[in-house]
């Protein structure tokens, strides 16, 4: 075996090796295989996740939107539940389909500006509550 090869089978199984390990690493901190797509409850609820969400800069794009018709289109697709939270991977696999949204000069999809909306109005909401 000469010298080339020898290098290149060193490193395709250092490679192989760190793959592995860091698959098994990722098992035993998530307790699942990874891409195992079991659903585990959140360590917070939703409302305190939005409220981690809320930032001043969606203001523009959340006016003129409601709590309600927000929350219930994106529980609707599937991003959010009030047992389950936010669903990171279900706003991963909406974004290879959402199209692209230019926002403040940033890029965002359909579904994280509507999150982000849903998440300024909710934090907007139960900060200045509306007193009848």
């Amino acid at each position: 075996m000469d010298r080339r090869t020898f290098t290149l089978l060193a490193g395709l199984s250092a490679a192989a090796t760190s793959l592995s390990i860091s698959g098994c690493a990722r098992l035993l901190l998530n307790g699942r295989p990874p891409g195992s797509g079991g659903i585990t409850a959140p360590t917070t609820p939703l409302s305190e996740q939005l409220a981690e969400l809320a930032d001043p800069l969606f203001r523009d794009y959340a006016a003129g939107r409601s709590v309600d018709a927000l929350h219930s289109e994106l529980a609707q697709k599937g991003v959010i539940s009030t047992r389950q939270g936010i669903h990171h991977e279900q706003i991963i696999n909406l974004a290879r389909h959402d199209p692209l949204v230019i926002y403040k000069d940033f890029y965002y999809t359909q579904t994280e500006l509507e999150l982000y909306a849903l998440a300024y109005l909710h934090s907007a909401q139960n900060q200045f509550p509306i007193r009848p």
